[in-house]
């Protein structure tokens, strides 16, 4: 239907929701989410009117900056060590996205999109929920 469209984070609403309700979690890593939200409308869009523009990685690109800014979020030392499993689960889902848009395959993509925000919104629930002592240690972009 011409015009319509879906609410702001009909595809990332779990991300969305945690970052909302993680105190710190907004910023860079929140406008990064609404980026790839958004991105991921555009190509939902795309993929609705047969238009090859859905597999042009506009994104995977912002899916990865949203990846490596709750990597950011996350910490350095969580994220590559206890935090690993969530990492590789969300990279795998990125995979997984991408792999449908170059198919075209709108229900791989939204099954794709669907396990990327639980994935995600998870990692960020437990970096929220797990005791500190001392706050999290950047993350070098290098490691990933």
């Amino acid at each position: 239907m011409p015009g319509v469209h879906p609410p702001v984070g009909a595809f990332l609403p779990l991300t969305l929701s945690e970052i909302r309700a993680t105190r710190g979690a907004g910023g860079s890593l929140a406008d990064r989410a609404l980026a790839a939200d958004r991105a991921a409308e555009d190509s939902w869009q795309a993929l609705l009117g047969d238009c090859a523009c859905a597999r042009s990685g506009h994104l995977t690109y912002h899916l990865r900056l949203l990846s490596e800014a709750a990597g950011e979020y996350a910490g350095a030392d969580w994220w590559r060590g206890r935090g690993s499993s969530h990492r590789d689960r969300v990279t795998a889902f990125e995979h997984w996205v991408a792999e449908a848009l170059a198919e075209g395959d709108g229900q791989e993509f939204a099954e794709a999109c669907a396990g990327y925000d639980a994935a995600l919104a998870h990692a960020m629930a437990t970096v929220r929920d797990r005791p500190s002592a001392e706050p999290p240690a950047p993350v070098s972009h290098a490691t990933w």
